[in-house]
């Protein structure tokens, strides 16, 4: 397991250090060399050796027999995918945020990264790995992706925090997505992107 931090915050290594020594598992742990998740997350990649890739962002949680899932999932016809995704607030409103993101991500075969998108290396190689932009790595990968196989999808959750809608508003937070995501079909540039994301935040 590779951790990719990017955090400014003071205590990162310790933390990590406190991570390591609590845990079972093989993990290495390294600085972000520059800015994006696209960036950090290839720069997890190429520090890993494992031949299927799995990537999580710190805000979400697998299920325990997820890397079984993966194993299962991930076979000659099926060369990428993602898991289902669960919010983890209470409020119903949620249960309706969750179907509508699932609902999207299986009609346009896309994934996002709070989906925790798993894949053989050899198709991240083939595809180049993630574009190195602010925001949408994950929406372009998935285009990508989906020209070498259509994606697997694990229906097992993975749990990830409903912050975002919490603390903007869901409202406010569903109608910036939407934003986004048109500019970025119309073809504005994520970099662009990511500073209007970062604005109205």
């Amino acid at each position: 397991m590779v951790l990719v931090d990017a955090s400014d915050a003071p205590g990162s290594v310790e933390i990590f250090q406190q991570l390591k020594a609590d845990s079972s598992s093989r993990f290495s742990f390294s600085k972000a060399a520059v800015p994006g998740r696209g960036a950090q997350m290839n720069q997890g990649a190429r520090l890993s050796t494992g031949e299927k890739l799995l990537f999580l962002h710190c805000d979400t949680r697998l299920p325990e027999n997820a890397a079984v899932l993966v194993e299962n999932a991930l076979c000659s016809s099926r060369q990428w995918g993602r898991f289902r995704v669960q919010l983890d607030a209470r409020d119903w409103m949620y249960r309706i945020i969750e179907k509508m993101i699932n609902l999207r991500s299986r009609v346009r075969q896309l994934a996002t990264g709070d989906q925790a998108i798993f894949l053989s290396r050899a198709a991240f190689e083939r595809v180049n790995g993630f574009p190195e932009a602010l925001l949408m790595e994950d929406i372009e990968i998935s285009r990508r992706l989906r020209v070498l196989s259509p994606p697997s999808l694990i229906d097992e959750p993975v749990l990830t925090s409903a912050r975002r809608w919490q603390n903007r508003g869901i409202t406010k937070t569903i109608l910036l997505m939407w934003k986004l995501r048109f500019l970025y079909w119309i073809g504005v540039s994520p970099d662009r992107l990511a500073r209007i994301y970062g604005d109205e935040r």
